[in-house]
């Protein structure tokens, strides 16, 4: 049997619940540091209402969110995660804090010598890349960091297809992220940014991850834009859509985009309040060692059929591209006027499968039967380092250099 410990089990981590215990494999959760081990208790049984999961003032329940798949008595909690660390015996940690809180706690793991499945970002700050890196450079247990898109099949075929040679080398990139349901991160707490750090760290490590690991590249310096142009305003700080006079006028409220939108809301805060943070449209582009560069640019407000997310790599010998929406890649040889197309459906689920690949090589790690991480913490740090310069490029209007 497996024995993990949970360190921060909030909605991300009880969604990687259904991967992890899908795999079939003899693990279970042993331990639980969290703070309010009440909500972990009713998450892991689904036997609170969307209003206490999701933090929300909503009548709709979701049945589905009510089925039980781990039995907390029989789980050790703890409020604090050294008393877990040093109180257990565990053959691997889950982190899924806040934030702001990830490297302290990874640095807390990883001194006890203990496979770690760390979410993203790794960092939010220098002073967090600087940590991660002084443990990196030691001797430590595996990381998984939690990096699903990289290890979908739609990205997947395309490394196969680059490192084919079916293009050439990869001499230029432009990414997209038109994120088709960016209203969460503006009624949910991802608004406090405080704890988010902004959008490019929140949202963009994970295409950044992907560009990185397509290209093989490493980034040298980094220059970005940002602008708030939809979401912000003068509601008062603190208010509910679902306490709001224009919650049936305005497209933006909870009732509106359940109702007329037909979409699922996380959370009811009000976006265009003055306590409403994030940009809601960010463009970087990151230079690397070999003289390449590449962009990626989101947007939050791209709405329905709009949305999409992926990139064009452009090698000499001819063009790939893949969209996770349509879930097709193309391939465009330069040299002929053949077009290949190519569908690789994915899950709709579990970021394209993604996370049960996380999941899987987690738990081997764990157990013994692999050495090798599918998404170490070295590549954690070189996004989280992009992100970060793209974040203080935005903001101070300057060229970012990256030391890794």
């Amino acid at each position: 049997m497996i024995d993990l410990g949970v360190i921060g089990y909030g909605v991300r981590v009880d969604m990687l619940m259904d991967n992890l215990f899908s795999l079939g494999k003899e693990v279970r959760i042993k331990a639980v540091a969290d703070f309010n081990p009440r909500r972990v208790r009713d998450l892991m049984t689904k036997d609170e209402s969307d209003a206490e999961r999701y933090d929300m003032e909503l009548d709709k329940i979701d049945a589905n969110l009510r089925q039980c798949r781990m039995d907390p008595d029989q789980i050790t909690f703890y409020h604090d995660a050294d008393e877990m660390l040093d109180h257990e015996k565990l053959d691997g940690v889950i982190l899924g804090t806040n934030c702001n809180t990830h490297a302290v706690l990874a640095k807390k793991v990883l001194d006890r010598n203990l496979p770690l499945f760390l979410e993203k970002p790794v960092g939010v700050c220098q002073e967090d890349l600087d940590l991660l890196k002084a443990c990196d450079k030691k001797p430590h247990a595996p990381v998984v960091v939690s990096f699903p898109l990289r290890v979908t099949n739609l990205v997947q075929e395309v490394k196969k297809i680059i490192d084919a040679g079916a293009i050439g080398k990869v001499d230029h990139v432009q990414a997209f992220n038109d994120v088709g349901y960016g209203f969460v991160y503006y009624h949910d707490w991802y608004r406090d940014e405080s704890v988010s750090h902004g959008l490019f760290l929140q949202k963009a490590t994970h295409d950044v991850d992907v560009i990185n690991y397509l290209t093989g590249e490493t980034p040298t310096a980094v220059c970005a834009m940002k602008s708030k142009q939809i979401f912000k305003g003068d509601m008062p700080e603190g208010l509910r859509c679902s306490r709001c006079e224009k919650q049936y006028d305005c497209m933006e409220s909870s009732y509106n985009i359940i109702q007329v939108r037909n979409d699922t809301p996380r959370s009811d805060w009000c976006c265009y309040a003055k306590d409403t943070g994030n940009e809601d449209s960010g463009t970087l582009i990151v230079r690397y060692e070999s003289g390449m560069h590449a962009m990626y640019s989101q947007n939050f407000f791209a709405r329905k059929g709009a949305a999409r997310r992926g990139a064009r790599l452009y090698g000499y010998k001819g063009t790939v591209e893949f969209d996770f929406i349509t879930q097709k890649i193309s391939v465009y040889d330069h040299m002929s006027d053949k077009v290949t197309h190519i569908s690789v459906p994915i899950p709709a689920k579990g970021h394209g499968g993604g996370d049960t690949a996380l999941m899987k090589n987690f738990v081997e790690l764990c157990e013994g039967k692999t050495k090798v991480s599918i998404a170490p913490l070295s590549e954690g740090i070189k996004s989280a380092q992009i992100c970060l310069a793209a974040k203080n490029s935005s903001e101070q209007d300057v060229f970012e250099k990256i030391t890794l």
